[in-house]
């Protein structure tokens, strides 16, 4: 009797494990199924299949990006756009991983959870979608970054929307490459790069180290430094362009004195610099918008002295998102705390995103000082006509060495001072070697065109 009253519950456990197992699949297919089948990992995906009824993208204005035409997708009538806006948008593919085409295509194409992606075609319509981007500023900046490789992202640091946000290599969606998979010029051309690529960010780490400073070492803004091009960090010496004489913090900033910098991070110390990093953004990822960034990264744990000083000037092994700058860059504008960028406005005429806060990444007073810096830093370094002819721009560049003969990634980023032009910005130019030069003058043609559009004078 004992076996059987044994068995019995054994049995009865079981039932009652598959019965549980069965509901929670059951609920799941429910609510997930319209995710699954758009995953990228479905064979069934990889090409038009699904989008030939898909509804239709347009940017913030109402412009065609992309529409299903007798069963074919078609993209904007201009080149020069489809291939400014293919990262956002995406291919009949789903190559580019964050491409709304890819992430939302169960959405665009109104997946029926009876017939799955086989409802019968007189029955297919897909929902429609708009995008917060504006083509002009996305064919303002496919212009700027010619043939180098690299990023830009511009977004309303007030409402979260991005308004341009362009990577290249690009190609035409319309017209894919034979050779797309062999030829080196499109080398990365499925990866978003302001999203999805990390790089040494230089310079505009400096913003980072700033605010630990500003926060934690009694009397920096008194403090002054004599530099003389070059000093001993540690065993090894931490070098400057050039002799950049006595410097304070906020001189320091816009001459961009590595060693001023470099001594600060020592003297705050690992775990302090780790805590303002990751305060900012940094060994985290971002989420929005159905996608999640690629990381940045603060990590000093096996420093010795004198590579914990170059990590102070964003050297070393730290990396860098663009989207994370532009985030960095959208708290100091707002007082210390972002609003979360996002690029999907509407999904079948419903309100997909609203204005939302990131977490506090300093507090205000910290905010108010580096922005002030900022804006000395453009007054007083670069010229304010020379970041944009239009718009008041506070600004950091940073130049990040990345090879030993001297090759180097090109960085800008900074906020724009106008209140009908309230956009923050990153830029990063692979091997673009002098941010001055290079980066400044491809920001201010976008930053320019955004004022003859937006700006009320």
């Amino acid at each position: 009797m004992r076996k059987i009253n044994s068995r019995s519950f054994m049995i009865l456990l079981m039932t009652l494990a598959f019965f549980a197992g069965l509901t929670y699949h059951t609920v799941n297919l429910v609510l997930h199924a319209s995710q699954w089948v758009a995953e990228p990992t479905n064979s069934h995906l990889t090409d038009v299949d699904g989008l030939e009824f898909a509804g239709k993208i347009f940017d913030r204005n109402g412009v065609v990006l992309a529409q299903s035409i007798d069963k074919q997708r078609v993209y904007n009538d201009d080149e020069e756009i489809r291939r400014a806006c293919l990262h956002i948008v995406g291919d009949n593919s789903v190559n580019i991983a964050t491409a709304v085409q890819t992430v939302y295509r169960s959405e665009l194409t109104k997946y029926n959870f009876t017939f799955g992606l086989g409802l019968p075609d007189i029955l297919k319509k897909g929902n429609n979608m708009t995008l917060t981007i504006d083509t002009r500023l996305q064919r303002a900046a496919l212009r700027a970054l010619g043939d180098y490789k690299g990023a830009m992202l511009f977004y309303n640091y007030k409402t979260g929307e991005i308004l341009c946000m362009v990577s290249t290599p690009t190609y035409d969606p319309q017209d894919v490459p034979e050779d797309i998979e062999t030829n080196e010029l499109y080398d990365g051309a499925y990866l978003n790069r302001a999203l999805s690529a990390s790089y040494p960010p230089g310079s505009t780490f400096k913003l980072v180290t700033a605010a630990a400073a500003l926060k934690e070492v009694p009397g920096i803004e008194n403090s002054t430094y004599d530099c003389h091009g070059a000093d001993y960090v540690g065993d090894k010496q931490v070098t400057c362009y050039e002799a950049n004489g006595i410097v304070d913090i906020k001189e320091a900033l816009a001459q961009s004195c590595n060693i001023f910098f470099a001594k600060l991070a020592v003297a705050l110390g690992k775990d302090k610099m780790t805590s303002y990093a990751e305060q900012m953004g940094f060994n985290s990822r971002w989420s929005f918008d159905g996608i999640t960034t690629s990381s940045s990264r603060y990590d000093v744990t096996q420093a010795d002295e004198n590579e914990l000083g170059w990590s102070g000037v964003g050297q070393y092994t730290v990396l860098e998102t663009p989207v994370n700058m532009a985030i960095i860059s959208a708290a100091i504008a707002n007082g210390g705390t972002p609003v979360m960028p996002y690029f999907i406005s509407t999904i079948d005429g419903k309100q997909k995103n609203k204005t939302t806060l990131g977490n506090r990444m300093m507090e205000k007073d910290i905010a108010d000082k580096l922005y002030e810096m900022m804006d000395y830093t453009v007054y007083s370094n670069y010229g304010k006509s020379y970041v944009s002819e239009k718009l008041d721009v506070c600004a950091k560049t940073g130049t990040a060495e990345v090879s030993s003969d001297g090759l180097a990634h090109a960085w800008v980023t900074g906020f724009c001072k106008d209140e009908d032009c309230p956009i923050a910005f990153a830029a990063v130019v692979e091997y673009g070697n002098y941010a001055y030069s290079v980066a400044i003058p491809m920001v201010r043609q976008v930053l320019d065109t955004a004022a003859d559009i937006y700006k009320k004078y």
